[in-house]
Formats: structure tokens, sequence, C-alpha cells
């Protein structure tokens, strides 16, 4: 995956903490530090860890946490083929480093592997075969990956075929809702921005029991833009709708990959295949599943 078009570039770059997590996910950032303290517990992780498709590190921190908590010494390192940008800059952080040709340095070898939907994200097979590679001498991996029956890739798939409505509403309703509100202000609207508004409510109505809608923020974006619009802030307004425009244009580039490598990764016997053609031994495979969320992916547990 070239980093020219890593569609992740500008969500790191951004300074985002995770994938699929914000500030408004805190059960589910529970929940998955949780997820990654109890596999530590599970086993003496050898050393160093490293953890595959990092991006800001938020891994990477829970486990710097969990080593201070229980008052252990690990070495950890996070590694992202895309340019990342963590907020943390304490953290031992790589980007622009496919974990496919991924060496530490003077031919050391890693203890541990972790990855949290990190690895479906590269080539898989080549990926498995160099983690294998650079792993020790009974060293381990443990990677949560994305499955099609996750609220993840359910949640995104529902999200990725809304958008081209999205977007058309935009191009076709609020566009032109705009121009005529800056033209002509709100009082004194043409018939074409009448039937504009009157497409935009009929959009909104129809889907405003649709989890991918409220997703997308599409209200409160086109509010926004509409209201600077009618009050003549015409570069705030202006901005508005291109940011969210390249907003959603970018999602939809993220949510591609994750659907791709989804379908790519397959179901739990696939994965496992996979892993046992690389070298891997002790492979196990399983659903994960938190009682308040639901489905979050197969969790991978291999050593060599």
């Amino acid at each position: 995956m070239t980093t020219t078009k890593n569609p992740w570039n500008s969500y790191w770059q951004k300074g985002a903490k995770a994938s699929f997590l914000d500030e408004k996910s805190r059960l589910q950032i529970y929940q998955m530090r949780k997820f990654w303290f109890e596999r530590m517990e599970e086993f003496e992780p050898k050393q160093p860890i490293v953890d595959v498709g990092t991006g800001n590190g938020i891994v990477v921190e829970w486990l710097t946490e969990y080593a201070g908590e229980k008052t252990k010494k690990l070495t950890l390192m996070g590694i992202d083929s895309a340019d990342i940008n963590p907020p943390n800059k304490d953290l031992k952080l790589s980007g622009n480093t496919p974990y496919e040709t991924f060496r530490l340095p003077s031919n050391k070898k890693v203890g541990t592997f972790v990855s949290h939907f990190g690895l479906e994200y590269g080539d898989v097979d080549a990926g498995l075969n160099n983690l294998f590679a650079q792993l020790k001498r009974g060293g381990s991996l443990v990677a949560l990956v994305h499955s099609k029956e996750s609220v993840i890739y359910l949640k995104s798939l529902a999200i990725y075929d809304f958008i081209p409505s999205a977007i058309k509403q935009l191009r076709k309703s609020v566009q032109v809702l705009q121009e005529a509100l800056l033209k002509h202000g709100p009082g004194n609207l043409p018939k074409s921005a009448l039937e504009a508004q009157q497409r935009l409510n009929e959009f909104a109505r129809k889907h405003q029991r649709s989890p991918a809608f409220h997703a997308m923020n599409f209200v409160p974006a086109t509010k926004h833009l509409l209201q600077a619009a009618a009050s003549g802030q015409k570069d705030e307004s202006l901005k508005v709708f291109e940011d969210y425009l390249n907003n959603i244009t970018e999602h939809k580039g993220r949510l591609t990959t994750l659907l791709k490598a989804t379908d790519e990764l397959e179901g739990i016997d696939a994965i496992q295949k996979r892993v046992e053609q690389a070298g891997f031994k002790q492979v196990k495979v399983q659903q994960v599943q938190f009682p308040e969320t639901g489905i979050v992916g197969n969790c991978i547990q291999a050593t060599k």
C-alpha cells in the first residue's frame, strides 16, 4: 500500500487517537482497553512488543498504561504504513513502515506482535510471512481483525452505501439553496431554491430513522452552512460546504479499505489456514463480542 495514496494519511495527520473510536465512544474505548489488558494477562509477552497498524498509537498507549498498573517493564513500539501524527510524542511510533517489510535494526527479533485492526489493511499473506520471520522462537502474535459479522463492519457498510445519496443531495439541493441564499437572501428565494429546499426536507424526513444518516452529521453540517449563507457569511458557508464534502470523500476512501480488507480476509477458518500456512503454531481464531456493543471482530492468537 503506497503512502501517497493511503486514505488514512489525512485521518492520522489530523491527530485522531484511534480508528472507529472517538470521544463519544467511551464504552467502546473502555472495552477495547480491557480486551488488550486481558490479552497481556493471558501470557508473559516476550520483548520487544510491536503493534502492527498502530495508527497514532492507541494500543501502545494502552499497553504502556498496563505496564504501569502492573509494575512491569514493557518495550513497546508501533508501526503503520500511513503517515502518522501521534498526539502523544513520548510513544515510540513509526509511520510509513509497512509491516510486510518491517525489520528491527541489527537483525534483532521481535518478541510479540500485536495488532488492532491492522493486519487486514496490508498484504496479509506477505505480512504474516514477514511477521513469522521477524519473531523470536516462542514469540507470539495477537491480532484483532475485522469480520463481516462485526458492528463496525455493518455500520461502515451502511454508511458507505449511503454516501452517494448524501453527495447527490449536497450537489443538487444544498448547493443550489446555498447559492440562492447568498445571492438573494432568505426572503426572496427563486423557485429553483424553494424546490431545492423541499427536496432537502424530503430527504431528511425519509432518512430520519437511519443510523447511517445520523452518523454522517448531515443535518448539523448543512444547517450550519445554510444559516451562514442566510446571514451573508459567504466565506464561512463555502468553507463548511467544502470541508464537509472533503470529509465525506475521505471517509468513503477509508471505508473502502475497511470493506475490501474484511472481504479479502474472509471467515475464521480461512484466517486460521492463512496463519498456519505462514508457519505459526497453536493458532486460535475466535470471535470477540462485548455484551453491551456486540461483535467487534475476530482475535488471532498464534506462536512461533
